[in-house]
């Protein structure tokens, strides 16, 4: 018949599959160094935002996050799926680095339910924060909070929810952990009511979270800022901004825009703790912010680069040529195709005070 093979065909086929996906497999990243460690370290300086392993965790799908292991072969991150309504079905997942590669991502255990946002360990590796719409232990259902775990040598134990007043009662968002070393957790929240999100910061006295203050004009602007990263010694803070999506528009001075109507998007800013206090904002330069969505920043456990998620794709308005069917398939189909992303770049992009 014109559709059969020969059994002896398929077993040459099969043979030809098997030897081209051991190559791939045994295929270095063309970064990668024999002696290099961490995994995600590159030859020489990053200067450019660079998509960070794509086909793996870098996909035609929505990726954002996530966290590093201390140690830089585990990478924590969310997987978001778009074809629910809100909630969307948010899983987190973790990539293992071994013999040169990074491994197919896997679920974390207790992920997979919810609308789970990236996670964030602490320096140690040990303790693992993130946002869920998660229905809290008594069976409450609604608003985002902020849960924690811990990882013992059985693994990951079962999340449990910060107590109030990190998350208190009748909050519709807390989100967007970050620890520093000193126990300071930086979040993201609604304290002031519902409909704008701001950055706060809850000191750890005597085991116990104090109540979350507001950072000041500095940081927080009129619009929602959010996704804070602290470094762990509590210098660095790296967050997203987000303009309005009704008219005038109004946004921060140096948001990027595309053509079109705006939509709320965040861009990327850093602040330095100098002398106790917070230096204004800075928009980060470097192509890290574009017309898209970039969110999620934090540093890697050495601080030599920054990541963070990035929409950015060919179909800015108006795009820069005009796109055949083709050529709308072919980046409808690719990796840089509108979903979330995660880049790096080096932290020299930070444009650190000497």
């Amino acid at each position: 018949m014109r559709h059969s093979l020969s059994a002896v065909r398929v077993l040459e086929i099969v043979a030809v599959l098997f030897c081209a996906l051991s190559l791939a497999q045994a295929a270095p990243h063309p970064d990668a160094r024999a002696d290099e460690h961490p995994a995600y370290q590159v030859k020489g300086k990053l200067l450019e935002p660079r998509l960070f392993a794509e086909g793996v965790i870098s996909t035609v799908d929505d990726e954002i996050g996530g966290s590093f292991s201390p140690d830089g072969n585990d990478f924590y991150f969310t997987r978001l799926i778009p074809y629910t309504t809100f909630p969307r079905l948010g899983i987190m997942c973790v990539s293992h680095y071994a013999d040169g590669h990074w491994g197919t991502p896997e679920a974390l255990p207790f992920s997979g339910k919810n609308l789970d946002f990236p996670p964030r360990l602490d320096s140690t590796g040990k303790r693992m924060l993130f946002a869920s719409s998660r229905a809290l232990p008594d069976g409450t259902r609604g608003g985002i909070r902020i849960w924690e775990v811990e990882h013992t040598a059985a693994g990951w134990g079962e999340p449990r929810p910060l107590p109030p007043p990190v998350n208190p009662a009748g909050s519709h968002w807390s989100a967007d952990p970050s620890v520093a070393d000193d126990g300071t957790l930086y979040f993201s929240s609604d304290h002031d009511g519902p409909g704008t999100i701001h950055i706060y910061r809850s000191r750890l006295v005597n085991g116990q979270y104090a109540e979350p203050e507001k950072l000041g004009p500095e940081i927080n602007s009129e619009f929602n800022d959010s996704q804070p990263y602290i470094s762990p010694n509590g210098k660095i803070l790296i967050f997203a901004s987000t303009g309005s999506g009704e008219p005038p528009f109004n946004r921060r001075p140096k948001e990027i825009m595309g053509g079109g109507k705006p939509y709320p998007r965040g861009d990327l800013y850093v602040s330095f703790d100098q002398n106790g206090k917070w230096t204004p904002a800075r928009h980060l330069e470097h192509n890290i912010n574009t017309e898209a969505e970039e969110e999620y920043p934090f540093l890697t456990p050495d601080g030599r680069y920054l990541f963070f998620s990035s929409e950015r794709s060919p179909f800015t308005v108006p795009v820069a040529h005009r796109l055949n069917y083709r050529e709308l398939e072919s980046a409808l189909h690719s990796t840089l195709n509108g979903h979330g992303n995660v880049f790096f770049i080096g932290v020299e992009a930070l444009e650190l005070p000497q």
